[in-house]
């Protein structure tokens, strides 16, 4: 469970032979083509990638017009039609199945212009139902006019205005006096307005129309406004009508969907195959390739390398001191599920400790106490584990559904402390009420002192971990000093434990037991020594005295930092108890609507199961959400910012670009 050793890989060959030993790294799947050296006489290798980017982004084309047209697609009644999977498959691909595809690529690209077609034309359909629509809205208000547009014309003597009011001046502007004729045409919005008056008068009134937010008609139509609306309505059927059919003739395509992933990945391999030769270096009849493989793929691609070719050597060798070689992890089934939590802070260097089984247990362990409800946590590792053994998720696809299946084992443990079961009252000496520790709700302060114990335990070993790693890189006064000095104070901390929780009356006893006060006892010298232990790390390596009394105060002032760190702990507390609050108020809702709405008869249930249903999924959803995001920021920031750096890059081997399927390496 580590960080796995790597070998710098060098391969010398006849440049005939690069195709294939490109092909040979990218289905082992376990080489990651860096920078060769540069010897001599050798020059870096060029390539162009753009024939791969053109026919990448006519792939990307092809699938977006069919995600496009699944959207409008209405299968027909009885079709054995199943929805477009866009994301990535989920099975193992061999590296024939994308040569197969790019045999067949013709076909596809000439499906795709097709496509491109079928897409213009859709396009230009929903452009013009648009166009129709808009012009219909403008004409709406005059819906009311009888009249053509073009009756209300200007003659010798006389001038016309058509435009639209506010609603709410209708009234207003009939009372209004005004040089001229106003006709109004109300239609439930904006009231049409048509205005005759004397041309010498015609700019007095629109200065009145102004005052009434007169908006001038922005159409001129030969007919009435219905008869236009009514040849609007006319094209946009026919406009839909033709898009449908085009939406129809677009899912034909979708048999192409599968081909279109092969061929857009054998690509985007094709690509980081270029880009890993433009790495390289060499003549114009030899290449020198260089890379890092892990150290147990050694013998099996020294079998391949040697089966491959009588025209090249190869070697492996150690990284070197100056070298820094890509980080691979290693772990159990466990501690793995939990990999994508480190990563998404950062992968740990190559000479880094791997957090992943710490984390992996706290992450576990805190997750539980923040639902804490043991009936959630069954539906959610039952969720889980039966997704992985009914999907069967090829590869790492499946470790974060992994981890909330562990992380539901760990809220059915706590939430069986806690008494927690859909936040639904135990009968008093029921076996469920027997395996429950205390009750968050019935006893908080217990609950809160359980928050702040977890993280104290965590702290301890962010600090023991990071004394580990200072002594081993030589800061041996340092590392036992200032880091196991503060592991000694949270040791004194836990001695002192049952003390406070007896004090604070968080734990009921008629007599403090002898032993309790022993252990304050003890307590207390372990805290005096750690504190000494940490002032004196302050001064260490200090030969000015004021430095040294500086150093020793810096170490004390950042006690503050430790005690606001631990008490951010208290967040366990605070969704532990959130999830019981929202859980018993829905229960409440629900047995107030069967026995008091409807006086305890069993119809009462029908309202009520919905209710509950509605109430725990919400409760169940959103506190699941709260917990994941809260539970990764007390590994980030009060675990990880003692001792984790996470600056390492993930190995990258050929072949591991890929987006919409798996190789099989």
């Amino acid at each position: 469970m580590a960080v796995v050793s790597m070998l710098r890989l060098r391969v010398l060959a006849h440049d005939s032979e690069k195709n294939k030993l490109m092909r040979l790294l990218t289905r082992s799947g376990a080489c990651e083509v860096t920078e060769a050296e540069l010897p001599e006489g050798l020059r870096r290798l060029q390539f162009s990638t753009e024939s791969f980017d053109e026919k990448i982004a006519k792939l990307e084309f092809g699938m977006y017009f069919l995600k496009e047209m699944q959207k409008f697609y209405v299968p027909e009644k009885g079709s054995e039609f199943k929805k477009l999977n866009f994301k990535r498959e989920n099975r193992l691909y061999e590296l024939e199945n994308y040569e197969n595809a790019v045999e067949n690529e013709a076909e596809v690209f000439s499906d795709i212009e097709a496509m491109r077609a079928v897409m213009n034309r859709y396009t230009d359909l929903k452009a013009e139902i648009q166009r129709c629509a808009s012009e219909k809205a403008r004409l709406i208000p005059y819906s009311g006019m009888d009249m053509p547009f073009d009756a209300w014309k200007s003659s010798k003597r006389a001038a016309a205005v058509i435009g639209t009011v506010p609603s709410e001046y209708a009234e207003a502007l009939a009372a209004a006096e005004l040089p001229g004729y106003v006709f109004a045409f109300p239609n439930g919005g904006d009231v049409a307005v048509a205005a005759v008056a004397l041309k010498e008068d015609i700019g007095a009134v629109n200065e009145k129309l102004a005052e009434f937010e007169f908006s001038p008609a922005a159409v001129r139509l030969s007919g009435t406004a219905s008869e236009r609306i009514n040849e609007l309505d006319e094209i946009a059927e026919k406009c839909a009508a033709e898009r449908s059919a085009l939406v129809a003739e677009g899912m034909e395509y979708a048999y192409r969907l599968e081909a279109m992933k092969l061929l857009y990945d054998y690509y985007s391999m094709a690509k980081e195959r270029a880009e890993a030769e433009e790495l390289c270096s060499g003549t114009q009849s030899a290449f020198l390739l260089e890379g890092w493989v892990p150290k147990a793929s050694q013998e099996s691609l020294s079998k391949e390398l040697a089966d491959c070719s009588e025209y090249l050597i190869y070697s492996f060798r150690e990284p070197k001191e100056d070298e820094i070689p890509p980080t691979k992890l290693k772990n159990d089934k466990f501690t793995s599920a939990f990999e994508e939590i480190v990563a998404m802070f950062g992968v740990p260097g190559y000479r880094e400790r791997d957090p992943g089984i710490f984390v992996a247990v706290f992450y576990f362990l805190f997750f539980g106490i923040m639902i804490s409800d043991a009936g959630y946590g069954l539906i959610l590792a039952i969720g889980c584990f039966l997704y992985l053994k009914l999907r069967k998720p090829v590869k790492t696809s499946g470790r974060m559904i992994a981890m909330f299946g562990f992380c539901g084992i760990a809220t059915v443990i706590w939430g069986a402390l806690f008494g927690g079961w859909f936040s639904i009252t135990l009968p008093e000496g029921s076996f469920l009420d027997k395996l429950t520790w205390f009750n968050p709700m019935d006893e908080p302060l217990k609950m809160f002192l359980l928050a702040i114990a977890a993280g104290a335990v965590q702290m301890a070993v962010g600090f023991a971990i990071k004394g580990v790693d200072e002594i081993k890189s030589g800061e041996v006064l340092h590392g036992i000093l200032s880091q196991f000095g503060w592991v000694i104070i949270f040791i004194a901390l836990g001695l002192l434990y049952p003390t406070l929780t007896i004090f604070l009356g968080a734990v009921k006893v008629s007599e403090t037991p002898e032993w309790v006060s022993v252990m304050a006892n003890i307590a207390l010298y372990f805290a005096l020594i750690g504190f000494a232990m940490m002032v004196i790390g302050g001064m260490v390596g200090k030969r000015n005295v004021i430095k040294a009394l500086g150093g020793a105060f810096g170490s004390v002032y950042g006690s503050i930092n430790v005690v606001s760190d631990l008490l951010s702990y208290s967040r366990l507390f605070g969704l532990g108890l959130t999830t019981g609050v929202i859980g018993y108020v829905v229960n409440m809702l629900a047995d107030l609507i069967v026995n008091t709405f409807f006086g305890g008869g069993w119809y009462g249930w029908i309202v009520a199961v919905p209710v509950l249903l509605i109430g725990h999924a919400f409760n169940m959803s959103i506190n699941l959400l709260g917990a994941y995001v809260h539970d990764s920021r007390l590994q980030y920031v009060e675990f990880f910012g003692r001792f984790y750096e996470g600056q390492g890059h993930a190995f990258k081997p050929l072949g591991s670009r890929l987006k919409y399927t798996y190789l099989n390496n």
